[in-house]
């Protein structure tokens, strides 16, 4: 009996006493893109003529949970210029407003506009060498009407180009507008 005993001990031993080392941080892959939900993204678009402010939101609290989001359209003025800037956040959690991560990080995102009813779109920051897009300068045509703008943030790290493609999407909402 004792020598079973003795033996199960020594192979118990040999067992634990040569577990695998825990691998290098070299060795992790980790997930393409940022970890973080975005729950709600504020549009802030002020009217360099009159100096008024039009704000548009896309919530979605829950992240991409269940919950359906809410959001508000907005409505823009023909031939007119505006300064477009956003506040990103995420609650999922205590509460985090991802603006400076986005900042911080300029040379590895991109935030895209697209330009319906004659809409230009062009970014007012850089990383230093391409558009960012934290804030904007949209001028409206003459053309009046309805459509949707859709606003998309771009994980480009590694393949930033100035442009909207390459890279993941991080987020896109679409929102109802009109020009007036």
């Amino acid at each position: 009996m004792k020598p079973i005993f003795l033996s199960i001990t020594c192979l118990i031993l040999v067992f634990s006493a040569c577990k695998k080392e825990p691998t290098d941080s070299s060795d992790v892959v980790l997930p393409a893109g940022p970890q973080d939900s975005i729950t709600s993204f504020m549009i802030y678009l002020d009217d360099m003529v009159d100096s008024t402010s039009t704000i548009a939101n896309y919530t979605d609290i829950d992240g991409p949970g269940p919950k359906r989001p809410t959001f508000g359209g907005f409505s823009l003025k023909k031939n007119r210029n505006y300064e477009v800037s956003f506040r990103i956040e995420d609650e999922t959690g205590v509460p985090v407003v991802l603006n400076g991560k986005i900042k911080t990080n300029a040379k590895d995102y991109r935030i895209c506009i697209n330009e319906p009813l004659g809409i230009a779109v062009s970014a007012k920051d850089s990383d230093g060498q391409h558009a960012l897009g934290l804030v904007n300068s949209l001028t409206t045509s003459s053309q009046t009407g309805n459509d949707y703008m859709t606003f998309i943030i771009k994980y480009q790290k590694g393949v930033k180009n100035g442009q909207c493609d390459p890279g993941i999407v991080y987020f896109t909402c679409t929102l109802p507008f009109s020009v007036l």
